[in-house]
């Protein structure tokens, strides 16, 4: 999920459209326009039929794209994978679920409402700003990262890749086991440091 206009391609809210766009950077896939609905292909991945999709109804509508992918491609619920950020994920972290609610987040709220389910794969990149307050978080998720926190996220978004990837290749289980205990380098390197000062220090 994502939103579509161009000054929006580097933010936050942009994490599961950046995913899609590794994918298919990754398997030489160009994504078609369908009536400012829906960017999508149905292509083939590790012996698959996959569509990957990109809603153009703007964040807060993205379900009324996921209805329209399921009326195209008559798929069940547990048969799709959402890719989506996560304001209370570290940034740059990665995590899996199988189903779940919407939380806060309004763009799966509209998945979940016009799919009339929430039993459904999903896939969130971190996003996380401990420095922002609550009043701030809509300027932040829509304001284009630099410098590390970009680093960051651009390390959240590839791993997110990895593990659609990784799903594709195997299963959803296996995939959560390795990829819901692994960190991305960046914040390993910081962990690292702190505990070398703290040795230093003791």
């Amino acid at each position: 999920m994502g939103n579509p206009d161009a000054k929006y391609e580097r933010t936050p809210h942009n994490a599961g459209f950046l995913c899609i766009d590794e994918l298919c950077r990754r398997h030489g896939v160009e994504l078609a326009g369908l009536g400012g609905v829906l960017r999508f292909k149905k292509t083939r991945i590790s012996g698959r039929d996959v569509v990957l999709a990109k809603p153009m109804t703007y964040m807060n509508e993205s379900g009324l794209a996921v209805q329209k992918l399921q009326r195209m491609f008559s798929f069940e619920p547990a048969e799709m994978l959402v890719i989506y950020d996560d304001i209370d994920l570290p940034l740059g972290s990665v995590r899996l679920r199988e189903r779940g609610s919407a939380g806060t987040h309004k763009g799966m709220r509209s998945v979940i409402q016009h799919g009339g389910s929430q039993e459904f794969p999903r896939l969130r990149i971190g996003i996380e700003n401990a420095a922002a307050r609550p009043a701030d978080i809509i300027r932040y998720v829509l304001t284009p990262l630099r410098g590390k926190p970009y680093i960051l996220f651009q390390e959240g978004v590839a791993r997110a890749a990895e593990a659609a990837q990784a799903i594709l290749d195997s299963d959803i289980h296996s995939t959560m086991n390795i990829f819901n205990r692994r960190k991305n380098s960046l914040l390993l390197q910081e962990e690292e440091a702190k505990s070398s000062t703290r040795r230093k220090n003791d």
